[in-house]
């Protein structure tokens, strides 16, 4: 391709860049004008209004699951200690956000809807949990729809008012919602930023949140985490994992092969009957040093001894019982 038609080229691929971006910036300004006409509508005809949001603005819950009490991990851990061996319990993970969506509806319920209903609230209706692709900056979200009487916006300026002074209030802003060093703040930095911010769910949002610093009732999200957590004690969302099923496909053959494996006279028998017609493969074989289940890698059993090297060689490599004492016969 000539010099010439590598700049056209680029030309074109620029053009099309700038085309999209501004297809994208029409796209979200329709979109926000279309929120704004439908809020100004209801308004108008004095019908309640529903703004979607998620608790990474609104901070009433937390629902936060990578490495804190509510991860599936915690809950696994709890059932699987004191396992019986070769089995683990693992977490169905749709199954656990349906069941944490349905506690964090009842923390909000119990704790947050009642308290806010002087500040214009209807109620919050918690939808469902959002989880970032990676968790390098973000953590999971409740996704929720706050009701908010008609008029809401007078009720908050009245009470903003109230809150000129309050020391808890303005402390709550200085700490939480300012820039610094890795971190831009995106929230009002002052009670009149707040009555002059000009995105409503921003606006609702900060409102809400200072509703409930002046009420003394925003909880610290470990405790929260920790109130969802034990709402959640009746989870039946999860499946115990027979790993020695797993490699042979079959569970009543499983169940005779770790009848065998327990019964450690008929074990050993076994053992010295396979080395001396087929040697020891499994002690040469890396492989058989340990077993992963297959459902959840996470689980794996170490071979702590050269019978148990032979067991993992067994099912890896699909033996039954009858296979095993036929190549020992």
């Amino acid at each position: 391709m000539t010099n010439s038609n590598f700049s056209a080229a680029n030309s074109m691929a620029a053009a099309s860049a700038i085309m999209l971006q501004a297809g994208q910036a029409i796209t979200t300004s329709v979109k926000n004008q279309a929120q704004k006409d439908t809020h100004e509508a209801n308004s108008e005809a004095g019908e309640p209004e529903v703004y979607n949001m998620t608790s990474g603005l609104f901070s009433c819950v937390c629902v936060a699951m990578y490495e804190t009490v509510l991860s599936p991990q915690v809950f696994e851990d709890s059932m699987n200690d004191g396992e019986e061996e070769f089995y683990y319990d693992t977490v169905r993970t749709d199954d656990w956000k349906k069941s944490l969506t349905e506690a964090a509806q009842e923390y909000l319920d119990d704790s947050i809807i009642d308290v806010l209903k002087n500040y214009g609230l209807i109620n919050i209706e918690a939808v469902e949990i959002w989880s970032p692709k990676y968790y390098n900056y973000s953590q999971d979200e409740l996704v929720m729809d706050v009701t908010m009487q008609q008029g809401w916006q007078d009720i908050m300026a009245a009470k903003i008012d109230e809150w000129r002074g309050r020391q808890d209030v303005i402390d709550y802003i200085k700490k939480y919602w300012r820039s610094y060093s890795g971190y831009v703040n995106f929230m009002p930095e002052s009670l009149d930023e707040v009555l002059t911010e000009d995105d409503e769910e921003r606006q609702l949002a900060a409102y809400l949140t200072l509703a409930l610093v002046a009420e003394g009732t925003l909880q610290d999200a470990g405790d929260i985490m920790e109130d969802l957590y034990y709402r959640m004690d009746d989870f039946s969302g999860y499946d115990r994992v027979n790993v020695i099923s797993e490699y042979l496909d079959d569970s009543d053959e499983a169940d005779r092969m770790i009848e065998l494996w327990q019964d450690d006279l008929r074990w050993n028998d076994l053992y010295w009957n396979l080395r001396d017609k087929i040697g020891s493969p499994w002690r040469h074989d890396k492989d058989c040093e340990r077993l992963s289940g297959k459902e959840d890698c996470g689980y794996v059993w170490q071979a702590d001894s050269d019978g148990k090297r032979m067991l993992f060689w067994a099912v890896k490599n699909g033996h039954t019982v009858s296979d095993l004492y036929s190549m020992a016969a």
